[in-house]
């Protein structure tokens, strides 16, 4: 079983460093993740010679929320990935339609851990940063169906383990 802690820190006045709980506070349970497209195309990608596309990096934001994961529908465009399907989704702001996407995650902080999603939901998430970078994936609890996540907010740590 792999497990990953992630241990927000903060510097102090004299320069060392402190556990940081606001700072998960501010960011969320984030990790670096890699989208690419799923393990079928590239295998017929491969059969024909062509180009895979590279991985796009962001964040991944655990999201208790989310029944499904969920991943920027401008990032599964931009791999040339076509949506499979549509379907209705509550959010913040209502009801509304999204497409279904094939799409593979790759986590590389967390040692031989990637999925292939047969149907990830395509969302609008770019606009939401942490450190410059982009979210481009909201981890649902089909993924945390699989694990142990634990939220420690008053020492600002979280721990996944899969």
């Amino acid at each position: 079983m792999s497990v990953f802690n992630n241990i927000f820190a903060e510097a102090r006045q004299d320069g060392a460093q402190q556990l940081g709980p606001n700072i998960l506070a501010a960011c969320g349970p984030i990790l670096t993740v890699e989208i690419s497209i799923p393990t079928s195309l590239a295998e017929v990608y491969t059969k024909e010679n062509k180009q895979i596309p590279q991985p796009k990096i962001g964040w991944a934001l655990i999201d208790t929320g989310a029944t499904k994961t969920c991943v920027d529908d401008d990032v599964l465009t931009q791999l040339g990935v076509n949506p499979i399907d549509r379907t209705s989704i509550h959010g913040s702001s209502g009801k509304h339609e999204v497409n279904i996407f094939p799409a593979h995650m790759r986590f590389p902080t967390i040692p031989n851990f990637e999925l292939d999603f047969s149907s990830a939901i395509g969302v609008n998430i770019q606009a939401q940063q942490v450190g410059g970078q982009p979210i481009i994936a909201l981890l649902g609890r089909d993924i945390l169906s699989r694990c142990l996540f634990v939220y420690n907010g008053p020492l600002g740590i979280y721990t996944i383990s899969f």
